[in-house]
């Protein structure tokens, strides 16, 4: 993402939490710096504040955001520039240091106590300025920051340290450039480096089970304190490797998991089946009795467990009860390289035993993370009257858009919710359900979420083999205009006469309806193609499109609901390969005004071209930067393993040469490509290095 793509992006998250909360456009954008601050560790939690006034001889006085929460004892205060600007404005160091300079005298002017005279006592202001007074002899460090949409000079970065009766105060300046370059440095998952003695100061006791080169063992008891707290701070990060998400209270697991500890939290360990979890790193006490810290932790069995515990926690009668919980744990610790092969194995069997689909395991291919991040970057066009641009939001795995809603504070959740309305949430199986019917596969839609997205995945995964840069932007927009039109099409018909006069079979009504208008514009329209760019632009169906769909849709019930239909049961007879057949065969011609729906096919090709080509440009420089991060002793490694197992071309060897330092350069992104399809079959021919 560039720089004006995530000013744009900073806007609309400024403007959803301004709409989500009620608050002014300049409160929501200092506690949006606060979010993105309090990422960065700069903070703990941002107060967020509006003063501005003037105090001893006259001198400006501004605050618009504090936080004395920091463990180290350092206080922060914010001040903010905010332009709300189409284009990025400049900043002018003297408007820059002015606004620093009335922080830092309301600050003087807090610690001496003056600001607090003659002052409403009540005002948030006033009790800021308070909380500096009273704690200012524990305060180490103040640090003073200035935020702002706006670009700073490049002369304008740092400002030397001060003192305040004796305390240091330091100056920071945040820019929607520094912004930008701490959200890309940001863009990789950063292991969870997890220190356990925070909740255990002589950590917690575990036996070490002797492993191989690859991986250790080890059988813990955890208290359940501290897997709340952990769920707390990182939700989902700490079941990334897991295959399902944790899904909801109703469950009876979690009803049962509430009970236990409410009414015996001192057998919890002996009624619970524990979690299974992995890390890249484990640090045991001198005498290898408790583990001291862990880093990269990965809940791969037992996520229901830990998110359950963290919503207990958060129950005021069982906070109490909590303290008395322990779980059990084994911890499997593998070898960093060999981490993202090792690990998924470990998820799958560890889960097993349970009634979990084939489509969870699948979430985790790189098709599916694609689309994950493409529904986290791409909004949907503008609608008039609203300043919120939402998303669609594609759940990778089961129950994360929940997962996600609740663990936000009430104002926001609603924030999120704004931003990703539920009814723009898919699934994996929603979004098969919508490519399958329009790849003219009702049949198969129609036996069951779990057959299709099964055969949605081999066709997937074979595409994704050949050409993994056609899963773009373009794709992601036309599968979301299927999905808009495949819901659009069920409404209407649900409301049409002909179907509340006698009711039924509606989900395979609606696939065969879209199936067979796929089949009609493929053999009717000659050379046109529906125009799927403009249903995601207007974010809706064209109303002739929709009476047309409707008018196909009393034709597919009636060959689905034939009194000599092949098979009796009706839902039976649309899963049989035969049904399709017959309704393929149904006369039907398109209406005068399907040219408004219709597309010429060569905007189409080069919009996909154009979407293709920058995916392309994306995916070389992910490639690029993967080969040249990749330390020149792993590429030694593999050349040694090519040596004795031919499965290396003389191309392939010479282009591995420059990552060894063997030839000159660096790797261009389409050697870089090359090398990472020869590190994944060197792989399977069993080379156990590293994975890229």
């Amino acid at each position: 993402m560039d720089l004006k793509e995530y000013y744009v992006d900073f806007q609309q998250d400024v403007a959803t939490d301004a709409s989500a909360s009620g608050d002014y456009t300049v409160d929501a954008f200092i506690r949006r710096c606060g979010e993105i601050l309090g990422e960065a560790d700069q903070f703990e939690e941002i107060q967020v504040l509006q003063f501005e006034g003037t105090g001893q001889r006259q001198r400006k006085l501004r605050i618009q955001g504090y936080d004395l929460s920091a463990s180290d004892d350092t206080a922060s205060l914010v001040v903010g520039i905010h332009h709300g600007t189409p284009e990025i404005s400049a900043v002018t160091t003297t408007d820059a240091k002015n606004a620093l300079k009335a922080l830092q005298y309301f600050l003087d002017e807090a610690t001496s106590g003056q600001f607090e005279v003659d002052r409403e006592a009540s005002s948030p202001a006033v009790q800021a300025a308070i909380d500096i007074r009273l704690r200012r002899t524990s305060i180490s460090r103040f640090r003073l920051h200035l935020v702002t949409d706006g670009k700073l000079s490049d002369r304008l970065r740092d400002l030397p340290s001060e003192e305040l009766n004796g305390v240091p105060v330091d100056f920071s300046f945040w820019d929607i450039e520094r912004f930008h370059q701490l959200h890309e440095s940001k863009q990789q998952r950063e292991a969870l480096e997890i220190d356990v003695t925070e909740w255990a100061p002589n950590g917690i006791p575990a036996l070490e089970i002797a492993g191989t080169e690859d991986f250790a063992t080890y059988l813990a008891a955890v208290p359940g304190p501290l897997l709340a707290d952990l769920y707390s701070r990182h939700g989902n990060r700490l079941l990334e490797s897991n295959v399902r998400s944790y899904l909801s209270n109703r469950g009876k697991v979690n009803k049962g998991i509430r009970d236990t500890v409410n009414a015996s939290p001192h057998l919890f360990m002996a009624y619970n089946n524990g979690i299974t979890a992995t890390a890249t790193k484990v640090e045991m006490s001198g005498d290898r009795s408790s583990i001291l810290s862990v880093v990269d932790l990965q809940i791969v069995n037992g996520g229901q467990t830990t998110a359950s515990l963290f919503y207990v926690g958060r129950e005021q009668k069982a906070k109490a009860a909590l303290a008395n919980v322990v779980v059990p744990m084994k911890l499997v610790m593998v070898d960093e390289d060999r981490a993202q092969t090792l690990v998924p194995n470990i998820s799958r069997f560890a889960n097993s035993q349970n009634a979990v689909s084939a489509a969870d395991f699948f979430s985790n291919s790189p098709f599916h993370q694609r689309l994950e991040d493409l529904s986290r970057r791409l909004r949907v066009p503008a609608v008039a009257g609203t300043r919120i641009q939402s998303k669609w939001y594609y759940e990778r795995i089961r129950g994360q858009y929940s997962n996600e809603k609740t663990r936000r504070m009430p104002s926001e959740a609603l924030r999120f919710e704004q931003e990703n309305p539920k009814s723009q949430m898919f699934t994996k199986t929603d979004l098969a359900k919508y490519m399958s019917s329009w790849d003219q596969k009702p049949h198969i839609v129609s036996s069951g979420a779990q057959k299709n997205f099964l055969s949605f995945a081999v066709t997937i995964s074979k595409k994704w083999d050949y050409s993994p840069d056609d899963f773009n932007d373009e794709f992601f927009r036309d599968g979301v205009a299927k999905n808009i039109l495949f819901n659009s099409v069920r409404r209407e018909v649900s409301k049409a006469d002909w179907y509340k006069d006698e009711t039924g079979y509606l989900a395979n009504i609606v696939t065969y309806t879209i199936a067979k208008l796929a089949n009609v514009v493929e053999t009717r329209a000659g050379n046109s193609v529906l125009d799927f760019s403009k249903i995601w632009n207007q974010q809706a169906v064209s109303p002739n499109l929709l009476d047309y769909c409707v008018e196909l849709a009393r034709d597919v019930r009636s060959v689905l609901i034939a009194d000599r239909r092949l098979v009796q049961n009706v839902t039976e007879w649309a899963k049989r390969e035969d049904c399709w057949t017959q309704v393929r065969g149904i006369p039907a011609w398109l209406p005068d005004d399907a040219k408004t729906w219709l597309a010429d096919p060569t905007a189409v090709i080069r919009r996909q071209s154009m979407a293709k080509s920058n995916q392309k440009i994306d995916s070389g420089i992910q490639a690029q930067t993967r080969v040249i991060e990749t330390p020149r002793g792993q590429w030694l490694e593999l050349e040694a393993f090519l040596s004795t197992v031919r499965v290396a071309t003389l191309k392939e060897t010479s282009i591995l040469g420059v990552c060894t330092g063997r030839r000159p350069g660096i790797p261009t992104e389409a050697q870089s490509k090359v090398l990472l399809q020869l590190v994944e079959r060197a792989n399977t021919a069993g080379f156990d290095g590293f994975t890229l």
